[in-house]
This record gives C-alpha cells, structure tokens and sequence, in this order.
C-alpha cells in the first residue's frame, strides 16, 4: 500500500467515512435491521420468522452491515436480524451458557483469544461456510473466528504542517515534533498496542517479550516531549490534527482517509518497517441456538458483495480473494494476497498473558 496522496480520486471522494473501535458504543440493541423491507412476503423461506441476533461494532461498520450485508441475508433466508452495537459481551455470553444472547460476533483479535479461553466461541466448521474456499490463507489464523477483513495502523499527517514526510516509525521522535505535535492511540483503542509493536520489532524483538521492556521503555521515555495528547478515541486525535494541535500520529489507514475527504491536507504513511494489522473478525457463540443461520450469516459478511462495500464504504480490505474493487481504490487498503501476507501479525494469545503488567508500565512510565 502506497502513501495515499493528498486529494482522493473521484471515484473515492464520493465514499464515506471510515470507522473502527474508536466509534464503538456499549451494549445498545437497535431491533431488527432498521428501514430494510426487501422481505415483504418470505413465505417458503427456509428460515422465515427466525431471528438471528448479531453484536457489531458502532459508526459506519454497523452502518455498511445494515445496508447491504443485511439485506441481502434476509432476501435469501427470510430470517430477521436484530442488531446489537457495541464490543462483544464475553463475559455475559459466558454466564449464559448453552443459551447465549448473541448469535454472531464481530471481534478483534484479542477478542478472539479471551473468547477462546472462556469457551463462548464456537470451534468453526469451515464447510459450513461456502465462501471460506475463496479466502486468503491469512483469514484462518484462529480456529474459532474468521477474518473478515483487514486495515492497517500506520501514520497519519497534515501535510501542509510538516516539515519533511515521515518513512519510518521512528520519525515520530523527530525533533520537529517537541513540545506535543504527535499524537498517540491509549492502550485501550486499537493502534497503541500495534505501535508498541512496531518499536519492539525494531529493537529485534516483540511486545510480548518481557526481557525487552527496559529497552522499549527507555525508548518511549523519550518521545514523551513529543507527544500533546493521549487519546481513547480516534475522534479526540481527528480533532487535534484538525485544529493543527498535532501534526502527526498513529492512525488507521481509514481515518487518514475520513480527514482527506473532509478537505484537510492530509496523508498516510505506512512505515518502511512494515504497517501493523488491523484486523476484524467474525465469529458464533458457542451457546447459540440458530447455528445453522449464524453460519449463513457469517458466510454473507465473506460473501464477494458484502466484502465489496466495506471496501468501498470503510476502506477495508477484503478477506475474500474474489472480491474486486476499482483499481482506485486499491492503493488505500491492503489490498491482494501480496498486501495481505505483508502485513505484520501480533500475536495476541502470547500478549494476552503479560498484558496488565505493560499497561500498567504504559500508564506509570509513558502516560
């Protein structure tokens, strides 16, 4: 994926805006999917008059779901869905037990392995899910999720702000930036935990490597003139670099973009080192009752057209290899198997174990 230039083509400008967990709302339910009347008469359905229940994260990903994943999904099986928005509700599902509340889930990949561990993820039987043969290879990491698509943390910046355009990680301690011209994601948002990454693996090692955290520290400790604010939420940081209080931060390939469209001179920078995953995933409750339709709806999320308009809609690459999208587009995503295979993975199972102790390191040494 190239830096995407300053002014997007037409066919691009016309896209809205990208979303990720920044957006995300806590445990609303929102009934069934909301001005959709494809299903008028869905007698001789196979599944009319059921209700599948589906967790999804807020902003415009829900929005991409409800308007063509949806619909489409209701056409073919009469079944209603009802729409929860919000992070996956784990520890409720886990009380629940063989009668879970949630039927399809939308999780990141830490999601994934806490869901795993508490057992309230179904083990996915892929010939269950037509479409899996058409997948990148990348899609199967885990046995009890799928990927259903993927953006990329790298670095975003008003061009118009900055001296010289940043290449690498590292030129987040540019000198240009002292007295709080960077911008940093919290732990708590995507994107602060993949940047802790990203210098681990410059160091030569991983964030999970505990040997190494004097080293990563130390180097952090010495960004901290740099950065003006801390933000759990993308919006936070969407401002600051509106205003031009910072000029430059960790960020997603899709936010970059939002901030392009909106007319700032704005470009994203995916470092020489290598930009971090950001990757969604989707999965089935263990304790769901409508496995067979959850199954269905899964493969609709994977389906050629549902991938299409999170591409176009998000700016998320597609899972699904048969997925085209306008040439446009491509350079804005990672888009391809190429792309997809040069991404760099965490591995959050071996995080998952060390993870309180780096926050609170992050909170005491960083912050």
């Amino acid at each position: 994926m190239k830096k995407i230039p300053a002014l997007l083509l037409c066919a691009a400008m016309t896209l809205s805006l990208a979303a990720c967990g920044g957006g995300q709302s806590s445990g609303s339910t929102s009934g069934s999917n909301s001005g959709n009347t494809s299903v008028k008469n869905n007698e001789g359905l196979p599944y009319a008059g059921e209700t599948l229940v589906v967790q999804v994260w807020g902003g415009t990903y829900e929005e991409t779901l409800r308007n063509h994943v949806i619909p489409s999904f209701e056409t073919k099986t009469g079944a209603k869905v009802e729409v929860v928005s919000g992070a996956a509700p784990l520890a409720q599902l886990a009380t629940e037990g063989s009668n879970a509340s949630i039927d399809v889930l939308h999780v990141d990949t830490f999601e994934v392995v806490q869901g795993t561990d508490m057992g309230v993820l179904e083990t996915l039987d892929t010939s269950k899910i037509e479409n899996a043969k058409d997948l990148y290879q990348e899609a199967f990491m885990y046995d009890t999720a799928v990927v259903t698509n993927w953006g990329t943390y790298g670095l975003v910046y008003r061009a118009d702000l900055v001296e010289k355009e940043p290449t690498s990680w590292l030129d987040l301690w540019d000198p240009a930036y002292a007295g709080g011209k960077a911008g940093m994601i919290d732990y708590s948002m995507g994107g602060g935990m993949e940047f802790l990454e990203a210098v681990s693996r410059i160091q030569g090692s991983h964030i999970e490597d505990t040997a190494n955290w004097d080293k990563l520290f130390n180097e952090l400790q010495s960004l901290k003139g740099n950065i003006g604010i801390y933000a759990s939420q993308h919006a936070d940081l969407e401002s600051a670099l509106s205003s031009g209080e910072i000029v430059i931060s960790v960020e997603t390939n899709g936010r970059a973009i939002g901030l392009m469209k909106e007319g700032y001179d704005v470009k994203f920078c995916q470092p020489k080192e290598g930009s971090i995953a950001m990757t969604s995933l989707a999965a089935i409750s263990s304790g769901s009752t409508k496995k067979d339709l959850a199954y269905l709806f899964v493969n609709e999320l994977l389906a050629p057209e549902g991938q299409k308009a999170y591409a176009e809609n998000n700016y998320y690459a597609p899972s699904n290899s048969k997925t085209v999208i306008d040439e446009e587009l491509q350079d804005y995503m990672p888009y391809g198997q190429e792309q997809v295979s040069s991404l760099i993975y965490m591995d959050s199972a071996a995080l998952e174990s060390v993870k309180p102790a780096l926050i609170e390191r992050w909170n005491r040494e960083f912050k």
